[in-house]
């Protein structure tokens, strides 16, 4: 659409036209879609020699019905003008829609997309498409007004489109410059002695604010792992059940009492000690402990034998005791 509008400013002049595709693309998935065209002196001389200026010898009213601002043409002071025709979109999706309904069916972007996907930490944007200058046609037989003018003059149609094709693939450079949200502009064009181009562009940006909150409920999670797991851990504490001889809360294991000793005698009773008191001491009432040993014969209390008198022959002795023989 806009190639058959700038047949006109090259028609048989050795001049030069230049196009810019920039496409703009927001974090929010918005932008805008601009072109750039610039046209030489001999362009715009061109364009003018039938005493009209190139605003009304360029014909860009269809462009602007079809949804597109239309700037004005701004001449340069070496002759030169410029005009920006560009549309803004709200989501990455009308991008192709748009450079389609700029490039029509003759122009040199046979596709050019825009994305924008979300991940799980971070979104991606990309714009990808190619350039082919050997698409790019005259239009002339797209015109149908252009088209009944060079026959009502008896023009060979088919001459006038050969030629300026061949004028229109020398004179004409087009250059797609891709801008991403925290990415430096990228330009891609045909490289010298080419006349395709591939355009692929990619940015991608962190959602800091969706990371914060994953980190943020990670820690939750853990601490929340970290309570339960002592909080399992005390409760098989409280329901196993004590250990034999162990204490429990501070109250000591009940005696299991005197055992009985080998061979089946009772156990003997152990004597009842008297704290405070030395073994063996006297008792209130003059009593004597039982504990304390019995006195024995001392040189005091003993008797000397009886000696017989004089003259009298000692008392014979008892026998000696045998023991008992055995049956």
């Amino acid at each position: 659409m806009l190639l058959c509008a700038l047949v006109l400013a090259i028609l048989l002049s050795a001049c030069k036209v230049d196009a810019t595709l920039d496409v703009r693309v927001r974090r929010n998935g918005s932008g805008v879609v601009r072109v750039i065209v610039r046209a030489d002196a001999e362009a715009v001389k061109a364009a003018e020699s039938g005493g009209v200026p190139i605003d009304k010898a360029v014909r860009l009213s269809d462009v602007a019905d079809a949804g597109f601002r239309v700037g004005s043409w701004e001449k340069a002071d070496d002759g030169s003008a410029t005009v920006v025709i560009s549309r803004p979109f709200r989501n990455v999706s009308e991008v192709e829609g748009i450079v389609s309904a700029l490039n029509g069916a003759d122009g040199p972007l046979p596709a050019l997309r825009a994305s924008r996907e979300h991940g799980l930490i971070a979104t991606d944007y990309g714009v990808e498409g190619s350039i082919d200058l050997d698409k790019v046609t005259t239009g002339v037989h797209s015109d149908k007004e252009l088209l009944a003018r060079l026959q009502a003059l008896g023009v060979d149609v088919a001459a006038i489109d050969a030629q300026l094709l061949a004028q229109v693939r020398s004179s004409f450079s087009l250059k797609v410059v891709v801008r991403l949200p925290d990415q430096k502009p990228v330009t891609f064009t045909p490289k010298k002695g080419t006349s395709v181009a591939k355009v692929d562009a990619s940015s991608q940006i962190l959602d800091t604010t969706r990371i914060a909150f994953m980190a943020a409920a990670l820690g939750l999670l853990l601490l929340a792992v970290v309570v339960w797991i002592r909080g399992g851990r005390q409760r098989r504490r409280r329901r196993s059940p004590p250990r034999r001889g162990s204490s429990d809360s501070g109250r000591a294991s009940p005696d299991p009492g005197p055992t009985a000793s080998p061979g089946g005698r009772p156990p003997t009773a152990a004597r009842p000690r008297t704290s405070g008191r030395p073994a063996g001491g006297p008792l209130p009432g003059g009593r004597l402990d039982p504990r304390s040993p019995r006195p024995g014969p001392t040189q005091s209390n003993r008797q000397p034998p009886r000696q017989p008198p004089p003259g009298e022959p000692p008392p014979p002795r008892p026998p000696p005791r045998r023991p008992p023989s055995g049956p």
